[in-house]
């Protein structure tokens, strides 16, 4: 940039930004500015205008000379060229493709070969020539420190305060899209717009005369920014507000109506009766014979009766001359609420004393007691098929054939406060209420519409135009919704509804508008809709008040994550721990900002659209990582919304405990837990199962070496009573059944112990050597066999498994040499060192030949048990034999 002191800016067809400085030129163009000065090229660096031309030339006006840039040459123009002065304050383009020049001594046109010149003596009202603009009809428009002139076909004519201006010194000149010429003076703002001159000023309410500069934004709203009092905006409003300042003579409205004539009346709240007829007030109070200067209720009727409610009585106007019929005349109330005339000529008058008929100057009252809904009566209409519809306190009530059918919230009605009622050309009746908003009551079936579908709850006036819209007045504006809308939504056809509210911002001095009285509201003939506020009277002209088509662009403003500002113009990528995110954005509808609305959707969290109604801002917590794209839309003031709306895409990265490979690597872990888990649970049930097989082979060992065993003994024994019976002597035998008898109680007692994994009996009374001798004793008792016990090395005691084992090992021994072996002599050997052990059973019988079988076949486990005694305290088994030499069984154990 030349300069920081900035002038004007200027757009060209590209979109490229010339800047006018204090210093030259700037040029802003892709991002980045170049500057443009005397040392480009330029005659000057003093600037005061720059205009493009229709070949895409820029022309610049300076203090020094005219300028035209192609490309990147500069080609000037001074007095030697043809200039009229050098000094250049104003250049414009006309239809044409023609340049005109502003100078300190005329005006000139340039067609590109040659200049023409314009000064006084062609009617310029000044040669110091300020501003110039071409508007689209062809004409150019000079301004002058002495006033006004518009070039038109050749032709100059001249506008100073004596033909309307306010002043002048004419400042800045703007054309607008519509035709009209805005001028700006020293005096204030000036509209040329069909030949005529209209005078806007801060009595207006324009904030200062001088306004320096004006400019038209795409919504046709005009900008003008003035010296001193700021930015105003100047833009058509849809409605038109009647107030004192008009002539009314109050401004609180209760009621307005047309008459058959097409006088529009106006019903105050303390200002009497106002007859609105070819734009002025005439206004009627008690003292031109009203009941009351409070009014309530307005209808005509036959001979040009004008019917006036009021809380003190019925006033009828005709010929210009008010009259009062009260209770003294046969009323049931003075206070008269609505007055209703019907098809036939009867007069309807709702009181809150019920429903009365005037016909003939006679009176018929209907009350609750005649089954009306609700003796305080409103509203009243006569629909289609000529029934009366009356809205009470207490419900709708339609009277027809003489009798009263009641519709209330036990039939649907939203609330029996019944304000306002319609009849549509379908035959629809339209109901409004306090409290329930509107509902639609067709083929004797209510529907209704609560605040839930945007709609206010009480409603004053219902209305309908041309287009099939409904125009609805209450305490909160005035909206306008679709019938189709309304019916599509009644009919299961829709779930939501579209409406559009008026307010402020369209020309209403007041959102609130007034109930109480009837009408509140009127459809005039021309189409207009008048509407009763708290302050005026408002109308809008539905069929040509001019819709915005134009939808608002949307921009995305701000992003904030957690506390921390997020460049909002590319896609973020975002480290993982934040928490909060908002995202600030903005319609630029600037006709009404207020009424900008908003439809929002974060891509990959909300599942449908976020209705903000006008909140800019959107608040997202605890949104999970990953890829996500937020989406904002807005509609205008008039409904229609801009469908792409503005997009913002981030990337919300997540913590290592929340990626997939994380979460593969958790499930992979599991598996091999569960798996782990299993085999341990296997391992548990085969180390259980393996305890029981061992528990059940000590059992059997233990049975085996000592009730067997014994058994064994026993046999012996009984086989040597056996043969004694016949030559031996009593005493003899005795004494063998008697060693027989305690080796059964022996062996008993044994069994039970090794059932019971207790410690041998013979091993506890005398250790291992003492339990060899007894056992060995035992076995060969009453044989011939010889045994020889034989003990060497440093004996000591050895742990009570050891013991056992060797003892069952050695018994297991000395029993199969018993037995089997046919021996005469057993040794038996206990060998000590200081770590080793050993036990040796040699027998010289007969001995045997191959390997000895380990499997327990045929009952018995005689080698079996012995192999298994020996594993389990770590020793080795070994079986020699030779036949007919004898059998040597031996085990070597390791001790401490």
């Amino acid at each position: 940039m030349p300069s920081n002191s900035i002038w004007s800016v200027y757009e060209d067809h590209t979109g490229t930004l010339w800047v006018i400085t204090a210093e030259g030129l700037a040029r802003f163009k892709n991002n980045r500015f170049d500057a443009i000065t005397i040392r480009e090229g330029l005659s000057d660096n003093s600037i005061s205008a720059v205009v493009e031309g229709s070949d895409g030339s820029l022309w610049i006006g300076t203090g020094d000379g005219l300028d035209r840039l192609i490309g990147s040459k500069i080609i000037a123009y001074h007095k030697v060229d043809g200039l009229l002065n050098n000094t250049v304050h104003a250049l414009c383009i006309d239809t044409d493709g023609k340049l005109w020049i502003g100078t300190q001594e005329g005006l000139q046109s340039f067609d590109g070969l040659r200049f023409s010149t314009y000064t006084k003596h062609q009617g310029l009202p000044d040669n110091d020539i300020a501003t110039l603009n071409a508007d689209a009809m062809g004409r150019v428009w000079i301004g002058s420190a002495a006033g006004l002139a518009v070039f038109d076909h050749g032709k100059i004519t001249a506008y100073t305060i004596k033909d309307g201006l306010p002043g002048n010194r004419i400042g800045t000149i703007y054309a607008d899209r519509e035709g009209s010429v805005w001028i700006s003076t020293n005096r204030g703002l000036a509209r040329f717009s069909d030949g005529r001159l209209t005078v806007f000023t801060p009595k207006e309410g324009l904030s200062s005369n001088i306004v320096l500069s004006i400019y038209e934004d795409r919504e046709g709203s005009l900008w003008l920014g003035t010296e001193s009092g700021g930015l105003n905006q100047l833009r058509d409003q849809k409605f038109i507000t009647y107030t004192t300042a008009e002539g009314l003579s109050d401004d609180v409205i209760r009621s307005v109506f047309q008459d058959r004539h097409e006088n529009i009346w106006i019903g105050t709240n303390g200002g009497g009766l106002n007859r609105f007829e070819k734009g002025r007030f005439t206004t009627y109070t008690t003292d031109n014979g009203l009941a009351s200067n409070i009014i309530l209720a307005l209808s005509d009727g036959l001979h040009s009766n004008l019917w006036v409610g009021t809380p003190d009585g019925l006033s009828r106007f005709h010929d210009g001359k008010f009259t009062t019929i009260t209770t003294a005349d046969g009323l049931p109330d003075d206070f008269v609420r609505s007055i209703y005339e019907d098809r036939e000529g009867a007069l309807w008058l709702g009181s809150r004393r019920g429903l009365t008929r005037m016909q003939g100057g006679r009176f018929t009252t209907y009350t609750t007691l005649d089954g009306l809904a609700g003796d305080l009566v409103g509203a009243l209409l006569q629909s289609h098929d000529g029934g009366l519809w009356v809205g009470t306190l207490g419900g709708l009530s339609l009277f027809k054939d003489g009798k009263f059918t009641n519709y209330t919230i036990k039939n649907g009605l939203s609330s029996n406060i019944i304000t306002t009622l319609h009849a549509d050309r379908e035959g629809v009746i339209w109901i409004g209420t306090s409290g329930g908003g509107l509902n639609r009551l067709k083929d004797g079936k209510v529907t209704r519409y609560n605040s839930n579908q945007v709609l206010p709850d009480e409603l004053f006036q219902i209305l309908e135009d041309g287009q099939d819209n409904l125009w609805m007045s209450s305490s909160k504006g005035i909206f306008r919704v679709s019938k189709k809308e309304l019916n599509d939504f009644a009919d299961g056809r829709a779930t939501a509804i579209s409406t559009v509210s008026f307010g402020t911002a369209d020309g209403m001095k007041i959102s609130e508008c007034s109930g109480g009285g009837h009408p509140s509201g009127w459809k005039s003939k021309d189409g207009k809709l008048w509407f009763s506020t708290i302050k005026g009277v408002s109308l809008i002209d539905p069929e040509n008040s001019r819709l915005n088509t134009l939808s608002p662009p949307v921009a995305v403003e701000q992003v904030w994550m957690d506390d921390e500002l997020v460049d909002a113009s590319e896609q973020a990528e975002f480290p993982p721990g934040h928490a909060r995110i908002s995202f600030h954005y903005s319609g630029l509808s600037f006709v009404a900002p207020q009424k900008v609305r908003y439809r929002y959707k974060l891509e990959g969290f909300d599942k449908d659209w976020v209705d903000a109604d006008t909140r800019r801002v959107a608040y997202y917590t605890n949104v999970p990582p990953g890829h996500y794209r937020f989406r904002v839309l807005a509609s205008n003031n008039d409904g229609v919304w801009n469908e792409n709306g503005a997009t913002f895409a981030f990337h919300l990265q997540p913590h290592f405990y929340q990626t997939y490979w994380f979460y593969g690597l958790c499930v992979v872990l599991f598996g091999l837990i569960s798996w782990q888990i299993y085999r341990l649970r296997v391992k548990r049930m085969e180390s259980q199962f393996a305890a029981v097989l061992a528990e059940r082979g000590r059992i059997a060992r233990e049975i085996h070496d000592t009730l067997a065993q014994g058994f064994v003994g026993i046999s012996v024994q009984l086989e040597v009573v056996t043969r004694m019976l016949n030559v031996s002597p009593a005493e003899a035998i005795k004494e063998q059944l008697d060693q027989a008898r305690i080796q059964v109680r022996n062996s008993l007692a044994e069994a039970r112990r090794s059932v019971w994994d207790l410690r041998s009996h013979d091993v506890e009374e005398g250790g291992l050597a003492g339990g060899f001798s007894k056992t060995a004793k035992l076995l060969t008792a009453n044989t011939a066999i010889q045994v020889r016990f034989q003990v060497s090395g440093s004996y000591r005691d050895l742990p009570h498994e050891v013991e056992t084992h060797l003892l069952r090992l050695g018994q297991e021994a000395i029993s199969n040499a018993v037995r089997h072996a046919q021996a005469k002599q057993i040794h038996i050997d206990l060998q000590f060192d200081t770590k080793h052990l050993r036990l040796s059973v040699r027998d010289d019988g007969i001995g045997f030949s191959g390997q000895p079988t380990t499997s327990a076949s045929e009952g018995h486990f005689g080698l079996v048990g012995m192999r298994e005694r020996a594993q389990q305290i770590g020793g080795k088994l070994n079986v020699n034999s030779i036949p007919g030499e004898g059998t040597e069984i031996s085990v070597d154990v390791i001790i401490d």
